[in-house]
């Protein structure tokens, strides 16, 4: 099956203005979307998720890479049809209306009349802008402009809608809204590729989720299914100390307790025989053994920059 998007081997650089200096953004970047897929791009301040973002919808080009939109170049015309787009912080003409902005929009999307005043009435019920329609953009919350973007996003019912941080600056409510409206366009059969901050979100709605680090793609996350990563559990008494502080020195797994009883949790079946190797020739208890999944935020620390934890 063709992805719905797929990008190979995509690298970015910037030159530093003074210097001219290279400075990496992106490092051979490469991974694909399928049709319907929920796609979450997460990743520290300056990651490089807004670059990817960039690049997808031909912002900006890439020092090296192709990336491709249904087997179709991405900087092709008829190719960009079938793509919507909200970035973080849109800029829209702040004198426009709701309704005449949707309705530019819809326009340059190549919709006729009818189909985008009928399009704009659907998306202001769906979005809880109804009342704002006749609003001027300037006079809205930073919530209802972010509800604009990602409306406009979709109003031409793109195979693909690329949301960059689609719940910034809105409240639970929209935070909730947003949620639901993702995982409703995803069971329609749009796929939707987007960034967020905050893991829950990603966890929630996505079938996958790629980690960036330092503009490098470190693991794709599996969030339903069999493929999911499956850690494990054991409960332990009367660890002798010898042993407790190598495992705490390695930090191949998660401790909580004290030696005398104490939580492992291992990332691996490997770690896990290892462990069971070590403890044989002890008298450390074993009260238990169980499978668990390992967590997103898990997943994620793995690769963040320790710098990063302390900011």
């Amino acid at each position: 099956m063709t992805p719905v998007v797929e990008l190979v081997g995509i690298t970015k650089h910037f030159y530093h203005p003074w210097t001219y200096r290279r400075i990496p953004a992106l490092e051979d970047l490469s991974f694909a979307v399928q049709e319907g897929e929920v796609f979450g791009l997460i990743g520290h301040n300056g990651a490089g998720k807004t670059t990817t973002f960039k690049i997808l919808t031909g912002l900006l080009r890439p020092s090296r890479g192709q990336v491709w939109w249904l087997g179709q170049k991405a900087n092709g015309v008829s190719a960009r049809r079938l793509v919507g787009f909200a970035p973080e912080q849109p800029y829209f003409y702040d004198y426009l209306t709701v309704r005449e902005t949707l309705d530019f929009f819809g326009h340059l999307y190549g919709l006729p009349g009818s189909e985008r005043r009928k399009r704009i009435l659907e998306l202001a019920e769906r979005f809880h802008l109804g009342a704002k329609l006749d609003a001027r953009l300037r006079t809205l919350s930073k919530g209802n402009l972010q509800r604009v973007a990602v409306a406009q996003a979709i109003l031409h019912k793109p195979k693909l809608a690329i949301l960059d941080e689609p719940m910034s600056g809105l409240d639970p409510v929209g935070r909730r809204a947003m949620r639901e409206l993702i995982a409703q366009l995803g069971q329609e059969g749009t796929t939707v590729l987007f960034s967020s901050h905050v893991l829950s979100d990603a966890e929630m709605l996505c079938h996958r989720v790629g980690i960036l680090a330092r503009g490098r793609l470190q693991d794709i996350v599996v969030l339903d299914g069999a493929d999911s990563e499956l850690g494990y559990r054991l409960l332990l008494a009367d660890v002798p100390e010898s042993l407790w502080a190598q495992w705490q020195e390695r930090n191949d797994g998660t401790i909580e307790g004290t030696p005398q009883r104490c939580s492992l949790v291992v990332r691996s079946a490997a770690q896990l025989r290892a462990v069971l190797a070590e403890l044989a020739s002890t008298t450390t208890r074993i009260e238990s053994v169980a499978p668990v999944r390992t967590s997103l935020e898990e997943r994620f620390l793995r690769h963040v920059p320790p710098e990063m934890l302390h900011d």
